[in-house]
């Protein structure tokens, strides 16, 4: 196993820690648990800047202790340390484009590996009325094709669409369940539009539909693949 070496930075910021919880009138007043999570977090950030490997089961080998020991740590770092470059939503969108779709359960189902990254992405679903579909795998986030296609919608924060791709949409429908679910789309009720549509409309108008939607690149492309394997 190699040696892990920090620089002289990093042991400088590691020292004032130290430092700042003990020389301040607070000396041994931190609990062992404090103190592991301290480690954790100058160990896990010295990963992060040098591109070494971070995931559960890295850390797991590297610190000689439990996958699920290491995710606890990466809460309580995030909460009493939370890394500056951190942002749920980015990291998110990342991973949409290996989602995959279950066709026996009707499900997206994406891994999600960062403990706190799942923690905020079903914050996100609970605070806006969705649901996701819990299961015993820490890692598997899945919910359902609407509440997922609304997710996306949320997190570019789309806010509508302009008159030329309303136009565009309406033009799509081929019957009048397509036509009441497009409109509901073109109005900018999205979530209650995409469900209609994903219950009454043809694969290829639900294509054509999304496309039309500014969604982001990396959403795009995610979302292109769900819809084929639909």
């Amino acid at each position: 196993m190699e040696t892990v070496t920090f620089g002289p930075e990093e042991k400088v910021e590691f020292f004032d820690a130290i430092a700042d919880r003990y020389f301040n009138r607070n000396f041994g007043t931190m609990l062992k648990a404090d103190i592991d999570t301290l480690i954790f977090s100058t160990y896990i950030e010295h990963c992060l800047k040098k591109g070494l490997p971070y995931d559960d089961y890295s850390l797991s080998n590297s610190l000689g202790i439990t996958e699920s020991r290491v995710r606890s740590l990466k809460e309580r770092k995030q909460l009493q340390y939370p890394y500056e470059n951190y942002n749920w939503k980015d990291a998110f969108i990342d991973l949409i484009p290996n989602a995959k779709y279950n066709d026996v359960k009707k499900l997206v189902q994406i891994n999600i590996g960062d403990v706190n990254l799942m923690k905020d992405v079903r914050h996100f679903v609970y605070e806006n009325g969705w649901f996701d579909e819990f299961q015993l795998n820490p890692r598997l986030f899945q919910c359902r094709l609407d509440y997922f296609l609304a997710l996306c919608y949320k997190l570019d924060e789309i806010d509508g669409v302009g008159d030329d791709v309303k136009e565009k949409i309406l033009e799509l429908a081929k019957n009048e369940q397509e036509k009441s679910a497009l409109k509901k789309i073109a109005s900018g009720a999205f979530e209650d539009g995409i469900k209609a549509l994903l219950v009454a409309g043809a694969k290829v108008t639900i294509a054509q539909v999304l496309a039309l939607i500014p969604f982001g690149a990396a959403l795009q492309k995610g979302i292109n693949m769900l819809i084929e394997k639909l």
